[in-house]
């Protein structure tokens, strides 16, 4: 079975009408994220048509809009969602609040730490998105006491700073997807470095595209896994129920 980790629903929807009808040639299963109560309504609508699917909800770091904060609230008490996220911190520069700002550190760091202690206070995952922020969320570390599982969404640091986190004591999980088909160092790198325990597949569909690709889709998780097994030097079939045992681990699943 292949696992991704980290899919926008409704993105993908946008750019591959009808997606969610087409039977995939593999089995497979997901997580999915919405990031405002609209979006969420219609990845519902999505996911009732796929193969099974967990579905969460986040206040993302690049809109860090706390009107969302009680719809949030909301799903977790009626537990609608199986994740919170994905939260974090973004300072890639290319807005006003992904810059590194007063006003986009407070919001961005209000809508964190809401959503830390409400995956600690709802014992449900967190999904973390990170861009030139690793150093913030090291600072934030200690908010992640009781937060019971922490996945690091497309992981964009360096092998030595996911070892810092996991000395932390955070029940972290590494996820990686179409940064290794470009051969990213700091990907191969950390994906080499960690136990084999704390890795996770995804694609992030439709974000991200591999070279030759307008958008990212499902299948590429096929693409992704395979690499993973060469950079691993692993065989497929010794990775792939690798992989199912780390996304059932990380999103709680057993529970």
């Amino acid at each position: 079975m292949y696992c991704d980790a980290h899919i926008h629903l409704v993105d993908l929807d946008g750019r591959e009408p009808g997606f969610a009808r087409k039977a995939l040639q593999f089995s497979w299963r997901g997580a999915v994220v919405s990031h405002d109560p609209a979006e969420f309504l219609q990845s519902e609508a999505l996911r009732a048509k796929m193969p099974p699917t967990i579905a969460g909800f986040g206040i993302h770091p690049q809109n860090p809009d706390m009107q969302n904060a009680t719809f949030l609230s909301s799903l977790c008490d009626e537990k609608k969602i199986r994740f919170i996220g994905e939260t974090g911190f973004d300072f890639f520069g290319d807005g006003p609040l992904r810059s590194r700002n007063p006003d986009a550190m407070r919001q961005q760091a209000e809508a964190f730490l809401f959503q830390a202690r409400l995956a600690a206070r709802a014992q449900l995952p967190l999904v973390v998105h990170l861009r030139k922020a690793t150093d913030v969320f090291m600072a934030y570390g200690r908010e992640l006491d009781g937060v019971p599982s922490v996945i690091f969404h497309c992981w964009p640091g360096r092998l030595e700073e996911a070892k810092m986190i996991l000395k932390k004591g955070i029940n972290a999980y590494f996820s990686f997807g179409t940064p290794l088909l470009r051969d990213s160092k700091h990907a191969i790198e950390s994906l080499l470095g960690l136990p084999a325990s704390r890795i996770l597949s995804e694609t992030d569909a439709p974000w991200q595209p591999p070279h030759g690709s307008a958008w990212t889709r499902l299948e590429h998780i096929v693409d992704i896994t395979d690499k993973m097994a060469h950079v691993l030097e692993l065989d497929l079939k010794a990775l792939a129920p690798l992989l199912e045992k780390n996304f059932t681990a990380a999103y709680l699943l057993d529970n």
